[in-house]
């Protein structure tokens, strides 16, 4: 009995172990001043239907939103429009000095 519930919990670890949660890159998703609205919503629907993806901030300014999206999302975002392709850039902090070959984006 103690053998079957050893093995049984050392299953269900390697099941939880082996499912691990995709790489999410943290990402500026825009659009030209002169694309749809509806263009940008379903960007922002798009990011909300991929697995573990998280819109982080809605920009007024621009056309755009930051978000933490995994790789697999990008071919659907770019996908929506040809005639206004978004803009997808790595999100991070900027400077003007070198900080030991931090890489920032995708």
């Amino acid at each position: 009995m103690r053998f079957a519930i050893t093995s049984l919990l050392t299953a269900l670890f390697a099941a939880v172990a082996m499912a691990v949660a995709p790489v999410l890159h943290d990402v500026i998703i825009s659009f030209s001043e002169d694309a749809p609205s509806e263009l940008l919503e379903a960007a922002k629907e798009k990011v909300r239907n991929c697995e573990g993806a998280v819109i982080t901030h809605e920009y007024t300014i621009i056309p755009g939103f930051a978000a933490k999206v995994p790789e697999g999302c990008f071919p659907d975002i770019q996908a929506l429009s040809i005639d206004y392709p978004p803009t997808i850039e790595g999100d991070g902090i900027m400077t003007t000095q070198d900080k030991g070959g931090v890489k920032v984006g995708i």
